[in-house]
């Protein structure tokens, strides 16, 4: 499972214009693998046996100019198109989608927006301010097992 990890992550290559930028990806890919809490940058710290003085280095690889997110993504989408199965229905590529309402308590923070929220649970209230996650999915693989792949994961 490892070499066919590491040959995924070998053709995010060149998405990055600088050898430590990839190297940084790679472990931040590692880190969302082996962690179990969710507790951002610290947990990949942690899970990894880094020595905490990379810490900030590892948060600099989020800030860094010599990689760009869409490149990622769609490296991503063309591996999942490459190397998976893709199963169809009536000719067309099977996708899924949902998505998850996070409230927030504070109306000003950054991305929270008035959701409705849909409950028939009339002591709710029909409002909620919050975070609104969705994610479209490509379903992928072979008869027996199907994944969902992620290629598309955006707040709103």
């Amino acid at each position: 499972m490892i070499s066919e990890i590491s040959r995924i992550l070998a053709a995010f290559r060149p998405c990055f214009t600088r050898e430590a930028a990839f190297k940084w990806f790679a472990v931040v890919v590692f880190g969302f693998i082996v962690r179990i809490d969710n507790c951002g940058v610290s947990s990949f710290v942690r899970w990894l046996s880094m020595k905490p003085s990379l810490y900030t280095a590892l948060l600099s690889f989020f800030r860094a100019s010599s990689w760009h997110l869409q490149d990622i993504l769609q490296r991503w989408w063309q591996i999942v198109l490459d190397r998976c199965p893709l199963p169809t229905l009536d000719g067309r590529l099977l996708l899924a989608g949902d998505g998850i309402k996070i409230s927030k308590e504070a109306e000003k923070m950054p991305a929270v927006k008035k959701l409705h929220q849909e409950s028939d649970n009339s002591g709710k209230a029909p409002y909620v301010y919050g975070h609104h996650w969705g994610v479209i999915g490509i379903m992928a693989g072979w008869v027996k097992k199907n994944l969902l792949y992620p290629p598309l994961c955006r707040t709103a």
